[in-house]
């Protein structure tokens, strides 16, 4: 177990994990494909935790399109065709304010 420091008292979520951070932020984060991960052509299936109510996907600047809620994460569908970086930007909305991240990843 960690020990919490000075700067830790100071600025919250300083010394949390991720997962401990995914808990307490208002902001959706994308669990998969991590930052730089290197995914292949085909069915990648994204998943979202944190994200409570609506959530959307957008790849690479397209519309943003609805995920679907299963097993207390939100995933979307994605098919990747061409190869290189791609930009994923995830919304949820919570209290009626969107909140938002993203994400880059390596298709092959």
């Amino acid at each position: 177990m960690r020990r919490k420091g000075l700067l830790s008292s100071i600025i919250p979520g300083l010394g949390q994990t991720g997962e401990e951070k995914a808990k307490t932020s208002s902001k959706p984060c994308i669990d998969y494909p991590q930052a730089g991960e290197k995914v292949h052509r085909g069915h990648y299936s994204i998943r979202i935790s944190n994200a409570d109510g609506e959530c959307h996907v957008s790849v690479d600047g397209s519309g943003w399109q609805s995920c679907r809620a299963d097993g207390g994460f939100c995933w979307y569908d994605w098919s990747p065709g061409e190869p290189g970086t791609h930009r994923i930007a995830v919304r949820s909305r919570t209290n009626g304010k969107w909140n938002r991240t993203e994400t880059t990843c390596e298709v092959e």
